[in-house]
C-alpha cells in the first residue's frame, strides 16, 4: 500500500455507518499505514443539538466533547479485520471475516458475544469490510 493517509471516499463512509450506530457521537480518525497492514483509531465525541453559533467552543474535536466510551481501534490486513474497544472494564476484540466471527477476551480467550454491544461491532465491521476491500486493498 503507497498511502500516506486514508482517502476521503473511506473517511465519509465510515462516518455514514457510525453515525446510524452512534446516534449522538462523531468520530476522529488517525491512521497508521504500513506495507501490509493498516491500524485505525477511532476517537470518539460528542455531538451538541443546540445552535453551532451558541457552542462553548468552536472546536468539534475539542477535548471538552471527547467521548471515550466509544473509542475503538480498527486492524486491516487485507481480508481480515479486527476491531477493538473497551466494553465495561475491560478490552474485547472481534476478528471478522465474511464468514466468521470470534470475539476474544484481552487474554486473547475466545468469548460469546458481549450483550448488547456486540451486535453493535458486529455490523459496523460487517458495513467497513467491503468499504475497506474497495478503498485500502492490502
Amino acid at each position: 500500500m503507497s498511502l500516506s493517509t486514508l482517502p476521503i471516499e473511506f473517511e465519509l463512509a465510515a462516518a455514514k455507518i457510525l453515525s446510524a450506530h452512534y446516534l449522538h457521537s462523531r468520530f476522529k480518525l488517525t491512521a497508521e499505514i504500513k506495507k501490509d497492514f493498516l491500524v485505525i483509531d477511532f476517537q470518539g465525541y460528542f455531538t451538541e443539538t443546540f445552535d453551532p453559533k451558541n457552542r462553548p467552543y468552536s472546536n468539534p474535536i475539542s477535548e471538552v466533547y471527547r467521548n471515550k466510551k466509544v473509542d475503538f481501534r480498527l486492524f486491516w490486513s487485507g481480508e481480515h479485520l479486527a476491531l477493538s474497544g473497551w466494553w465495561r472494564t475491560a478490552i474485547l476484540s472481534l476478528e471478522y471475516t465474511p464468514i466468521r466471527q470470534e470475539w476474544l477476551n484481552e487474554d486473547g480467550e475466545e468469548i460469546l458475544r458481549p450483550y448488547p454491544d456486540g451486535d453493535k461491532f458486529e455490523a459496523i465491521a460487517a458495513s467497513l469490510h467491503p468499504i475497506l476491500q474497495q478503498h485500502l486493498p492490502i
